[in-house]
C-alpha cells in the first residue's frame, strides 16, 4: 500500500474503501456461536476471527457513508471478538477523529502502534489527532516517528512543519517545509505554507517569493493571494493590497477576512461605496465578527449617512457586550 495514499486509514480527506458485505453477517455471527459446541479450541478461535472480520467490514462500510457512530460500534464489537485484530484500532481512531473525540482517537492509535510499532500510518494518524487537539509537542514527536519509519511520508512533513510553527520553532519549520518542496516542487500549497513561515519570521522578501511561486503553479491559489495582500497591506501599499484582496474574493467571495481588509483599504482611498459593499459581504459571511459592524458605521459616517452609521454603531456596542 502506498503510504501517501491515505484511503481508508489516514485522517484528512478520508476515502473509505467500498466493501461488498455478505448479506447476513449478523445472522452468521449467531450461527458461528451456535456451531462452536463440541469443536476444538482452534476451530472456535477461527470462528471468532471470522465473525470479527465481518464486523470489521461492516464498520468500514458504515464509515464509507459517514456513519461514524455505527462504524465505531462495529469496530469495537470486532475487537471484543478478537482484541488483536490487526488494523482495527487504526480505523477506530479515524472514526473517533471524525467525531471530534480526539482523546479516544489518540488511545486507539496508541493501541494500533502497540500492535504494530513500525506502522507509519498509525504514527501519522496519532500525530494528526494530537495536532487537531492542539497538543503540538506530542504531534511533533508522532510526525517525527512517522518520518523515521518512512522518510518519504510526504504529508507528515507538511503537518510537522506547521506544528513547529505553532510552537514558535520557525527555523525547524522552514527546514521541514523545504524538504516537503523537494519531494514535490510543483505543489502550490507547500510553497504557500513556507511563505507563511517566512512571513511570521519577518522575512517578507522570501515570503513574497514563495507566494509568487505558488501562484505560478496555481494562479487561483486563495491563500497565496490573500497573504500577498497582507504583505502589501503591511508595507502600506494600498493599491497593491486592494488588487490582491480583490483577486482573493474573486476566488472565494465568502472569504470574510479578505472582504474586511479590502473594505478597510477602500476606506483609506475614500472609496466609501466599495468599502460598504466589502464590509456588508464580510458580515454576511461572518456575522460574529463584531468589528465589521464598527467598520460599517465608519463607512456610512464617512459618506454622511449619519442615521445608518448610528444604527451600525449601536449594533456594534450591543454585540460587543454580548461577547463579554
Amino acid at each position: 500500500m502506498n503510504k501517501n495514499n491515505l484511503a481508508g486509514t489516514v485522517i484528512g480527506g478520508i476515502a473509505m474503501i467500498t466493501l461488498l458485505l455478505l448479506a447476513c453477517c449478523f445472522a452468521k455471527e449467531g450461527a458461528v456461536a451456535a456451531e462452536t459446541k463440541g469443536k476444538t479450541q482452534g476451530e472456535t478461535r477461527f470462528g471468532r476471527m471470522d465473525v470479527a472480520d465481518e464486523l470489521y467490514k461492516q464498520g468500514m462500510h458504515y464509515a464509507q457513508y459517514g456513519l461514524f457512530d455505527e462504524a465505531i460500534e462495529m469496530y469495537n464489537r470486532a475487537l471484543a471478538k478478537n482484541p488483536s485484530f490487526p488494523g482495527v484500532y487504526n480505523k477506530l481512531g479515524v472514526a473517533y477523529t471524525q467525531k471530534g473525540l480526539y482523546g479516544k482517537a489518540i488511545e486507539a492509535f496508541q493501541k494500533a502502534i502497540e500492535q504494530k510499532p513500525k506502522d507509519a500510518e498509525a504514527h501519522y494518524n496519532l500525530g494528526s489527532a494530537y495536532f487537531d487537539e492542539g497538543a503540538f509537542d506530542n504531534a511533533i514527536a508522532a510526525f517525527r516517528n512517522t518520518i523515521q519509519i518512512n522518510p518519504e511520508y510526504r504529508s507528515a512533513y507538511s503537518l510537522l512543519g506547521i506544528a513547529y510553527t505553532k510552537v514558535g520553532k520557525y527555523d525547524e519549520a522552514i527546514q521541514i517545509l523545504k524538504k516537503r518542496i523537494e519531494f514535490d516542487p510543483g505543489l502550490a500549497i507547500a510553497h504557500s505554507n513556507l511563505g507563511i513561515v517566512y512571513s511570521m519570521k519577518g522575512m517578507d522578501k522570501e515570503a513574497l517569493m514563495e507566494y509568487n511561486t505558488a501562484l505560478e503553479i496555481d494562479p487561483g491559489h486563495e491563500t497565496a493571494l490573500y497573504n500577498i495582500g497582507l504583505l502589501y497591506d503591511k508595507m502600506g501599499n494600498t493599491e497593491k493590497a486592494i488588487q490582491y484582496y480583490n483577486r482573493t474574493v474573486e476566488i472565494n467571495v465568502s472569504n470574510s477576512d479578505a472582504q474586511c481588509r479590502l473594505g478597510r483599504n477602500y476606506m483609506k482611498n475614500k472609496q466609501y461605496d466599495e468599502a460598504i459593499d466589502a464590509f456588508q459581504t464580510a458580515v454576511m459571511s461572518n456575522p460574529d465578527n463584531v468589528e465589521i459592524y464598527n467598520d460599517l458605521g465608519n463607512a456610512h459616517k464617512a459618506k454622511g449617512m449619519e442615521k445608518e452609521a448610528e444604527g451600525y454603531f449601536s449594533l456594534y456596542k450591543k454585540k460587543s457586550k454580548q461577547g463579554k
